[in-house]
């Protein structure tokens, strides 16, 4: 295993790139920095403020009846009815066959960081949770995911939250998968797991909650549906502040304010009132208040203050937080310490300190989830051969190739020289111009910026030349970047866990635990051993 870092992979915005360098300018929008001392830190203090625990173990238990739990998941399960238990968490959509690696790389994050502050310790449990984004209503992201040159396409009529569709039409969409691939271990395993989870269930939240528990029951992991009404009554006396006094808004712009004052962009704003309100036919809906009536959008519903109020008390699961709340809803109903996200996720979160502190919720430790390049030895002997260190693995063939003639060139070096030599003709000129009339220097002035751009024109043309007179390696280089998936992004926003070359779905999970790094920050490259 080798690491860069984050940097050097030039995929990791500036606003990242310093909190995990704890930039003194950023320190009032985080409380604890993710260190494993700050984990104890958080946790003692997280103790002393929850409340939730028997609400929350029993809600698990019911969302969970009906799988066949592991051991690991009965005893994280018994672990957090006990007070002296926290939960590290991480979230994700429902994304069709769980959608770009990096799913795999947040859940085995949060399983690692657990397994590795409990085997420290043993004053505080830990234990890893999954928050399965339900009410998320934006098909369209989820609905896909690629394999090889192809994307895997559900298309169907949707609205409302995703976690309550139904799962029709995924019979023909995965049997139009499988007959890609070729026979072998891998393929039957993906059949069964296909055949257990989406065409065993009629909702697709269901349906994943199998397949991740069919993945990752062996590691003890937990998921949570936060669309459960036990659940949300848990939020009720939040919600009625929210519709009432909009805190989340007057909390949160500040906020964004400073981080734009600081350079940084805003990765979400807040809506006057940040909660959706989802009718029996599974529609959800923006809540909007104008001159003190409330309006459900889309829709002819309509509420007097009071009647809003009475409703939220009594159909508490009709209201459904936002990008904005959804993170205080999480952190309400769980004992959570730590959450594990992207670089999108950690920039909102950041947002929101201030928010918490006026709801009085722990404001979680933010944790920037492992980034990883997995390739195979044919892979890594092919960049061995060419010659490419693990930066260019980030880079692309047509830089690559420049930098190697620019360094190699014959005529490169010469340039200069060249060059110096044209701006010093016309440095003469111009002194020579001072003995006659003005207009002469404008005139000079005017053909040395002319030749100087025509002069960079030769020089990228002759670079260019050498270029093409390399061209088999840049086609080699090309394709190795491709056979990674690394052309015009990363791997990990890409590739399918269905789309790595393994025998064994079981060992390549292994082998993606095996490779993280729950507490540190660097890009991670593993090569995955031949299994033959």
């Amino acid at each position: 295993m080798e690491k860069i870092s984050l940097k050097d992979s030039n995929y990791f915005s500036k606003l990242m790139l310093n909190y995990i360098n704890q930039d003194e300018s950023l320190s009032e929008f985080y409380n604890l920095f993710p260190t494993k001392e700050n984990y104890i830190k958080q946790a003692q203090t997280k103790l002393e403020n929850y409340k939730n625990r028997e609400i929350l173990v029993e809600q698990i238990k019911q969302q969970l009846s009906g799988l066949d739990l592991s051991k690991k998941q009965q005893k994280n399960l018994k672990k957090l009815a006990e007070k002296n238990t926290v939960t590290i968490t991480t979230g994700h959509q429902l994304n069709l066959f769980t959608g770009p690696i990096f799913f795999f790389y947040k859940i085995l994050q949060v399983i690692k960081a657990c397994k590795e502050l409990n085997n420290e310790q043993d004053e505080i449990n830990y234990v890893p949770v999954f928050w399965m984004a339900t009410e998320d209503h934006d098909f369209d992201e989820i609905n896909h995911f690629k394999h090889g040159d192809r994307i895997i396409h559900w298309s169907k009529k949707h609205g409302g939250p995703v976690g309550r569709l139904s799962t029709e039409g995924l019979k023909d969409v995965f049997e139009s998968f499988l007959l890609i691939l070729p026979n072998g271990k891998k393929k039957t395993q993906l059949q069964e797991l296909i055949n257990q989870s989406y065409l065993s269930h009629d909702k697709l939240t269901d349906a994943t909650r199998k397949l991740v528990h069919l993945l990752f029951k062996d590691y003890g992991l937990l998921f949570v549906d936060g669309d459960d009404k036990e659940l949300k009554k848990l939020m009720i006396s939040t919600f009625d502040k929210e519709l009432i006094q909009q805190k989340s808004y007057q909390h949160v712009i500040p906020q964004n304010a400073k981080l734009e004052d600081l350079g940084y962009p805003i990765q979400v704003n807040p809506r006057e009132i940040n909660l959706f309100y989802m009718k029996d036919d599974n529609s959800r809906e923006r809540i909007i208040e104008e001159n003190g009536t409330y309006f459900v959008n889309n829709t002819s519903i309509t509420f007097t203050q009071e009647e809003i109020l009475d409703d939220l008390h009594q159909n508490p699961a009709k209201f459904s937080p936002n990008v904005i709340l959804r993170p205080l809803y999480q952190e309400t109903i769980l004992p959570n310490v730590a959450y594990i996200g992207g670089g999108g996720e950690m920039a909102y979160w950041l947002q929101l300190k201030e928010m918490f502190a006026q709801f009085e919720v722990d404001f979680p430790l933010l944790v920037l989830r492992n980034s990883m390049l997995i390739r195979t030895q044919k892979q890594h002997e092919k960049q061995l051969k060419l010659e490419l260190s693990n930066e260019d693995l980030f880079s692309n063939s047509l830089t690559i190739t420049k930098e190697r003639v620019i360094n190699s060139s014959k005529i490169a070096p010469k340039i200069p020289a060249l060059e110096d030599e044209l701006k010093s003709i016309f440095d003469r000129l111009e002194n020579l111009s001072d003995l006659t009339d003005s207009s002469f220097a404008d005139m000079i002035q005017a053909q040395r910026t002319k030749q100087l751009k025509g002069f960079e024109r030769i020089k990228k043309r002759l670079i260019h030349a050498e270029v093409k007179q390399n061209e088999a390696i840049l086609n080699r280089i090309e394709q190795l970047l491709k056979e990674l998936s690394q052309q015009n992004g990363l791997q990990e926003r890409v590739k399918n866990f269905a789309d790595f070359d393994y025998l064994d779905v079981h060992y390549f999970i292994d082998f993606i635990a095996d490779s993280l790094q729950p507490f540190e920050f660097e890009f991670i490259i593993n090569t995955l051993d031949e299994e033959f």
